[in-house]
Parts: structure tokens; C-alpha cells; sequence
């Protein structure tokens, strides 16, 4: 290539560099971009132009380039600094909707705590525990009602603090997982517990001194569990408003911003527990004193998360906040026509799941809901009401409640939601795969809810019999495909089922096994602090010795268990179904044979031609 022509290939690219250079303000990617196309021009022209005029006007714009790269890298002092003056209130801009409903849904549940303490005498104690009140009316009886802070070592006082308040804000945060439910549960757990332990300190007259202590941590700490609180928010956000990314796009975005969210608080934290373990404890000190460190705390908090970063939009960031790359996630086509292993099983139960959400979710609501509902109508089971040490016990050990074979009725009504759940799952498949041949009806539907009551009859053995229906539970779908597939009867879905269910090594088995294990991890998660959470608000807002309010308890109780468990279904059902078409294809090979089909006719047509 001559000369005149390289210059005027890449003229247009050079003059973009200046441009770029002359900026006060430079796209870092588009800098890096450009830097490494000039340096590569710079090669080609020292290899065939060492003695041209366009050699030293490359080299002139690269060392440009290095000096401007190289001066404004920022070292670990300076990235600190824009993170906490640039970066982070960004974040808090963005996520200024979520911290709003999250101060809200505090403020409510402090008035709830106000208003129920007010009510009932017996509140305040189901809340801050019988232990905690009484110690406190001996110190008001002692004369120092605030002598709670008084009784541990400075240090000591400290470390527990910060523990515990960084514990209680990450769970907050945390359990934004759970479509945001679990952050709104802990928001008011904890404005609950703030209003009662407000109330009860107003009730005995000492509302001023008791506000004086403890608003002078409380300022910094409760302000950051309401910051806690719309990070968990805008994790859950990225869940349920996925926008045009798909959820585990919208779930990354979310979870990056909202952690450094959590990082900016961490530190607030901290000086609340210094002020709460080293000044707290000064219960006599001048009032002013008081007032002006909690209204210094305020001013920070207003300042730094509302003002400030009002002010940084109006007068521009120094670097806009971008979004973390994302890879691409294009919709792949399952083909129903080839052999799988389990792990192309799996990840094709769970894009499914992801894809048919809304009408999965819609089904298994509606059929856990009246399950739920059966079985607090149909059975005579024993109020079992969880407590905050045993709860979890409950949950694993009456499990199989949600298969109670104490009414006949409830075995139907069982059998029925779970066949619900299968019809919604398998005509979703079927829209999905075009496959006109499965023919889910009536007859069929019975078909589903025989072989899910043979697992109620297993269960209802007790013993070996669970074992059984656990294994025998992933196979009986299986079945169940069988026949809406073939149209079959009962006999021959079963055994023909369990000859397709063996076939290729055992990848039946093998696949409910570990459709096992992650129902069993899934249950442990999920379940875990909506049981803890809810119950307990629940709790706390009921007579604990009225007969109705612990059935209510117990019904919400068998409710999430139940959710819960039908939540799961979708996916053992839909990875019997694709394995269903995996072990199909194995066995009559209709697919290849389609496939060699075609070929052969377009052969012949580019013969004739």
C-alpha cells in the first residue's frame, strides 16, 4: 500500500484521536480503543515509512496517548476518592425510588409498633422478650433507666455491636433475593421493634431522656438499615423488573449497584457503634451535647445521601456510572429432537422455568393457595406454631403435612392441584415445541391425578413408604408424558415409562437425584427466612393465646410451606418432559430419521436440476 492511501484510509480515525486528546474530559474505552489502533498504525508505518512525515505524526499522537493514559491513572488513593465523592452518590441517585419505599415501609412499621404497643400491654414484651423488659424496669427503678448501655466493656461493646448491626443490615439486604419480600419483612421487623422500644420508654415518662441516648447512635444506625433496606429493595427490583434485559442480566446489573450500596453504609455502621459503645453509656452528659451530635448526625445523613448527590446531578459527574458488561443471552431453540445429557436437561428445565414464569407461577399460586386452604378445613391436624429456635425443625419434620392422608378428601384436592400444575407445565411445552402429537386431556388429567395419589398412598405408609414416593416421584411424571404423548393407558404408560426411564445408563435415576438435591437446597433457602420473618410478624401481631389467631399462624404457616414446595414442580416436571423426548429420540431415532430425510429430498432436487 502507497502512502497517499494509507493516509487516507486512516486520516478520519486520526483526527477522531485528537479530538479525543483535546477533551477535558476522555471515554476511558474509547481512549484504550483508539490508543491501540494508532500504536498499530505506528508499526505498519515504521516498517514501510521509516523516513516519511507520517511516522513522526503517529509517534507524536502516541506518545500523546501514553501521557494522557498514564497521568490520569488513578491509583488506590484516588479510586477511594471517587468512589465515595463520584461513584457512589450516582448509585444512590439510581436507586433513590427504592430508598424511598424503604424509609416509608420503616416509618409505617413504626407506627404499627407505636400503635400496637399502645394497644396492648403484653406487646412490648412478645417483642423486645420478657428477659430485656424486666432487666429495664429495674433500671428505672434504680434510677437509670439507660444503664443497659453501661454494662459492658467499651471494646468488647463495640465489637458485639458492629457484628450485629452489619449481620442485621447484610440480612436485610440479602433477602431482597426473594423478589424483595424478605427486605420488606425485615423493614419491619425492625421499625416494629423501634416503635414498641420508643413506646415503652414514652410510656413511663421518660420519653425525652430515653430519645436523648437513643437517637444518638440511633440516628446513624437506623438510618442505614433504611439504606440497607432499599439496596435489598434494588436487588429485588432486578428480579421482578427485568426492563428489556433478561433476569439474570437485570439480576447482575442489580446486584452490582446495590452491593456498593452496602459498601457506602458499612463505615455509617461502624460510627454508630463507636457512638453507642464509647458515648451512649454518658447517659448524664450536658443535653446540649446530645442534641448537637444527633443533629450532626442528621445533617450527615441528609447531606451526604440526600443533598449531595442532588447536588453532583445538577453540576455533572466526573465519570457517569455504566453498567457492568454484560454477555450476551440469545433465546436457544431446544431441539426435542436429540439425545441430552443432564446437564443440557437441566439447562433447559431452567430457561424454560425462566421463560414461563408468569403462568407457571399464576398455577402455582392458585393450586398452593387451595391446598393450603384444604387442608386447614379438611384435616385435624395439630396447631403447630413456629417459634424463633424451632421453627426450622417444623418446617422439615411436618413437611409432610402438604401430603396429609388424614381426610380423603384433601388426598383429591391434593392430587388435584399438583395435576394442575403438571396440565399448566406441559401445555407450555407443548406451545413451546410446536409438538401437536401430545394430547393432554381429560383422560390424561385423570391418568396425572392416579398416579399422584399413588405417591399420597406411599407417603401415607409412612417410614420405607416416604422412601419410596421420593424416588418414585419424578418417574410417575415421567409416566404421565408418556402417556399424554402416545395416548396410552395407565398400564402401558408405566411400563413402557420405565423402559424408556432406564434406558442410556441410567439417566432417569440419575437426573431425579439431583433434581433431589437442588429441591432440597432450594426449600432450605427460600423457605428459611420467609417462615422466620413472616411467622414472626404474624406472631407479634396476634394474641398468642387466642385459638383463632394461632389457626391464622398456622394456616400462613402451611401456606409457605406449601408455595414453596409447588414452586418446585415446574421444574421436576419439565425435566421429565424433555427427558421424555431425550430417552424418545434414543429409542426410535424419528428425529436423525427426519433429518437424513431431508437431506435425501434435497439431494434429489439438486439432482433434477
Amino acid at each position: 500500500m502507497n502512502e497517499s492511501r494509507f493516509i487516507d484510509q486512516n486520516k478520519e480515525k486520526w483526527r477522531n484521536a485528537e479530538t479525543l486528546l483535546k477533551a477535558p474530559v476522555k471515554d476511558p474505552d474509547e481512549l484504550s480503543n483508539l490508543f491501540v489502533q494508532v500504536v498499530d498504525d505506528l508499526s505498519y508505518a515504521r516498517t514501510y515509512y521509516p523516513n516519511r512525515s507520517v511516522r513522526v505524526y503517529l509517534n507524536k499522537i502516541a506518545r500523546q496517548f501514553f501521557s494522557a493514559i498514564y497521568s490520569n491513572k488513578k491509583d488506590k488513593k484516588g479510586q477511594f476518592k471517587l468512589f465515595w465523592l463520584d461513584e457512589l452518590p450516582q448509585i444512590i441517585l439510581s436507586c433513590r425510588r427504592q430508598l424511598i419505599v424503604s424509609l416509608a415501609v420503616f416509618m409505617l412499621s413504626l407506627i404499627i409498633g407505636v400503635f400496637s404497643s399502645r394497644n396492648d400491654p403484653q406487646f412490648v414484651k412478645s417483642i423486645l422478650g420478657d428477659t430485656y423488659v424486666q432487666m429495664t424496669d429495674e433500671n428505672i427503678k434504680n434510677g437509670d433507666p439507660m444503664a443497659v448501655y453501661k454494662q459492658s466493656h467499651q471494646i468488647d461493646m463495640f465489637l458485639g455491636i458492629t457484628f450485629n448491626n452489619l449481620m442485621v443490615a447484610f440480612r436485610t439486604y440479602v433477602l431482597g433475593i426473594f423478589l424483595a419480600v424478605g427486605t420488606l419483612g425485615s423493614l419491619l421487623f425492625n421499625g416494629i421493634m423501634v416503635g414498641s422500644f420508643q413506646y415503652y420508654f414514652a410510656e413511663k415518662g421518660l420519653l425525652l431522656t430515653s430519645s436523648l441516648s437513643i437517637w444518638l447512635h440511633g440516628t446513624l444506625e437506623i438510618s442505614s438499615i433504611v439504606i440497607a433496606g432499599g439496596a435489598g429493595l434494588t436487588l429485588g427490583s432486578g428480579l421482578i423488573f427485568p426492563g428489556t434485559y433478561s433476569r439474570l442480566q437485570s439480576l447482575q446489573r442489580a446486584g452490582i449497584r446495590s452491593l456498593k450500596l452496602m459498601i457506602g453504609v458499612t463505615p455509617v455502621f461502624v460510627f454508630a457503634a463507636i457512638i453507642e459503645s464509647f458515648l451512649t453509656r454518658y447517659s448524664d452528659a450536658p443535653v446540649f451535647l446530645k442534641v448537637a451530635l444527633i443533629l450532626l448526625s442528621a445533617f450527615f445523613i441528609v447531606g451526604y445521601f440526600v443533598v449531595y448527590p442532588w447536588m453532583k446531578s445538577r453540576s455533572g459527574f466526573q465519570y457517569p456510572l455504566k453498567d457492568i458488561q454484560l454477555s450476551a443471552s440469545p433465546t436457544e431453540r431446544v431441539n426435542y429432537f436429540r439425545i441430552k445429557n443432564n446437564a443440557d436437561l437441566l439447562k433447559d428445565t431452567f430457561q424454560f422455568y425462566s421463560r414461563q414464569a408468569p403462568k407457571l407461577l399464576s398455577a402455582v399460586f392458585v393450586s398452593a393457595l387451595i391446598v393450603s386452604l384444604a387442608q386447614y378445613f379438611l384435616t385435624e391436624e395439630e396447631v403447630l406454631v413456629a417459634t424463633d429456635s424451632e421453627w426450622w425443625i417444623i418446617l422439615f419434620a411436618d413437611l409432610g403435612s402438604i401430603f396429609s392422608m388424614q381426610s380423603p378428601m384433601f388426598i383429591l384436592v391434593n392430587a388435584l392441584g399438583v395435576s394442575w400444575v403438571f396440565f399448566v407445565t406441559i401445555r407450555r411445552l407443548v406451545a413451546e415445541s410446536n409438538a401437536e402429537r401430545i394430547n393432554f386431556d381429560l383422560k390424561s388429567f385423570v391418568h396425572v391425578i392416579f398416579l399422584v395419589a399413588i405417591v399420597e398412598g406411599l407417603l401415607y405408609l409412612g417410614g420405607i413408604g416416604i422412601v419410596f414416593a421420593i424416588l418414585a416421584f419424578g418417574y410417575l411424571f415421567f409416566c404421565a408424558f408418556v402417556i399424554s404423548e402416545q395416548g396410552s393407558g395407565l398400564w402401558y404408560g408405566i411400563s413402557h415409562g420405565w423402559e424408556l426411564y432406564m434406558t442410556n445408563k441410567n439417566q432417569g435415576p440419575t437426573l431425579q437425584a439431583i433434581l433431589l438435591i437442588l429441591s432440597f437446597a432450594f426449600l432450605l433457602i427460600l423457605t428459611a427466612p420467609l417462615m422466620y420473618m413472616h411467622l414472626s410478624v404474624l406472631q407479634w401481631n396476634f394474641v398468642s393465646d387466642d385459638p383463632m389467631s394461632q389457626h391464622i399462624i398456622h394456616f400462613m404457616e402451611v401456606f409457605v410451606r406449601t408455595f414453596c414446595f409447588y414452586l418446585i414442580l415446574p421444574i421436576i416436571m419439565a425435566s421429565q418432559g424433555y427427558l421424555y423426548f431425550s430417552q424418545e429420540e434414543g429409542n426410535s431415532a424419528s428425529g436423525l430419521k427426519e433429518s437424513i430425510a431431508k437431506l435425501t429430498a434435497a439431494q434429489s432436487k439438486l439432482k433434477r436440476r
